[in-house]
């Protein structure tokens, strides 16, 4: 998987940049920052607001025919803009002395804290797996900041930093502004009823209602928990028409880098992909999962002149006998018109 592509990739400083090792880092258990990552690379821009714009999509249900010498039909669209901002991303590991410089041994030390050596279970020197302490728990910490990416690209909800602090729109909210896509699975289709499995004629509603809205459908992925995957994979395995099976395809497609299952639907072929942070949906007990096109997907950063977009800094320990660094950045993501997206509500999960 590229680190960092497409037509504006990042720009700033090298010197201090881990974007790739971040989209890099666990892209399995975060496919959509490493999809994302992969396609369209990052953005650097040097404010923490960023905009992107919409437009309404024209229907034409009959034609009347133009006047000869007549004036022209007025057909501009209404445009609108809406805002994203920045999130920091701040984490840290410490670690004694003791802890990092005892790499031929295993033992319950405390990263931060006492070395204890009352513990049998003593290793060999060598044995240890791990011979760098701090560099370990920082690879850690950059999934830890992956994983918390991928969190707030789902469920984050907006805040400008008016009050509290800032953070970005998730999938959630975004697919619920003006002109967003929404299906709702319930028994009743309104959001009142009782959640249902996931299941093919759903996911074909979800691309009929991109259809309608106008919507490219590029590289449409759909975002489901483990549970659904089940439940949709018992299904469409289970599934003929005439001696056809329409199970799930093997995972013979990569999208940004991450290997993705495939499902062929009436509106084209829609990727897989598993997520661990899908939001609740409206009924209690529920989830929703989403399709997103991920070509429309671009991560976007803060370029701190001198640092980059994503550093790793020594953080002052005082007078401790210990060592520590952090990770930092501000970033979110630009998912560009919400009506490219749908979100499907009140699925079993």
């Amino acid at each position: 998987m590229a680190a960092i592509s497409g037509a504006n990739p990042i720009v700033a400083s090298d010197v201090n940049n881990f974007t790739g090792e971040l989209f890099k880092i666990t892209p399995h258990r975060t496919p959509l920052l490493a999809a994302a990552g992969g396609l369209n690379g990052g953005v650097a821009i040097n404010s923490t607001f960023f905009q992107f714009q919409t437009q309404d999509n024209a229907t034409v249900s009959s034609v009347t025919p133009d006047d000869e010498g007549g004036s022209p039909n007025y057909s501009g669209r209404s445009r609108s803009a809406q805002q994203g901002t920045l999130q920091i991303f701040h984490e840290a590991a410490q670690v004694s002395y003791t802890a990092q410089a005892a790499s031929g041994e295993i033992v319950p030390f405390q990263l931060s804290g006492n070395y204890k050596n009352s513990d049998p279970a003593l290793a060999l020197a060598g044995n240890n797996p791990i011979n760098d302490e701090l560099a370990y728990q920082m690879e850690l910490v950059l999934e830890t900041v992956a994983k918390k990416v991928e969190w707030s690209a789902f469920n984050a909800s907006y805040n400008d930093g008016t009050t509290g602090n800032r953070q970005m729109r998730g999938l959630d909210e975004h697919c619920s502004l003006s002109g967003g896509n929404i299906v709702f699975h319930d028994t009743n289709g309104d959001g009142t009823g009782t959640a249902q499995k996931l299941n093919f004629d759903v996911i074909a509603d979800g691309m009929k209602a991109l259809y309608d809205a106008g919507a490219p459908m590029r590289q449409p992925v759909l975002f489901v928990s483990p549970t659904m995957l089940l439940d949709l994979n018992k299904e469409l395995v289970s599934a003929t028409v005439g001696s056809v099976n329409y199970g799930i395809l093997p995972r013979d497609r990569s999208v940004g880098g991450v290997d993705i299952d495939t499902i062929v639907t009436p509106f084209g072929q829609i990727g897989l992909a598993l997520s661990d942070y899908l939001p609740a949906g409206t009924i209690s007990g529920s989830k929703q999962a989403f399709i997103v096109d991920l070509s429309f997907v671009k991560p976007v950063f803060l370029n701190i002149p001198g640092y980059g977009t994503m550093l790793v800094r020594d953080v002052d320990q005082d007078d401790y006998a210990r060592i520590a660094k952090a990770v930092y950045m501000e970033m979110a993501f630009d998912f560009g018109p919400q009506q490219y997206h749908c979100q499907i509500d009140n699925v079993v999960g």
